[in-house]
Formats: structure tokens, sequence, C-alpha cells
């Protein structure tokens, strides 16, 4: 049973990143342009802005966010140590 709900976590964030993606599509304001940019956008007209690119430039952004919060945390003394 363990499996199945592994499986239905699973499911459940890639269809919250689906949704996530159509909505940044639907909409294409600045946050599209700078996932893109992230994401590694080289800017040539032969290039192709697709979900590829937003996943890679979210999965970016939330690893830069992750980063500076264990800082964060060290800095303060609570929260794990570095070095």
């Amino acid at each position: 049973m363990r499996g199945l709900a592994r499986i239905r976590k699973v499911v459940a964030v890639l269809l919250g990143l689906a949704v996530f993606l159509w909505e940044v599509e639907r909409l294409g304001d600045p946050f599209k342009g700078f996932l893109l940019q992230l994401g590694g956008k080289l800017g040539l007209p032969s290039e192709r802005d697709g979900p590829y690119l937003l996943l890679r430039g979210l999965v970016r952004l939330l690893n830069y966010e992750v980063t500076q919060e264990l800082l964060k945390q060290a800095k303060g003394g609570r929260g794990r140590s570095f070095g």
C-alpha cells in the first residue's frame, strides 16, 4: 500500500506543476520571461520556449530560495551549521 501512496504523491506533484506551467504560459507575464532566463534561454530566434525551460527555471529559483533560507538560519545560530 505504501507504493500506491508514493505514486499518488508523485502524480499530485506533477499535476500541480502542470497547472503552474499552464498558468504561466496563459498569463505570459514578466515572471515567465524571468523563469525562461533562469532555465537557460539563450534568446536565439530559432529557440523554442517550452515547458522544460520553465521547469528548469523554477527548479533553479527554488534551489536559490532554499539555499538562502539555510544560510540565514546558519548565520542566526539556528538550524544546521556549516563548516
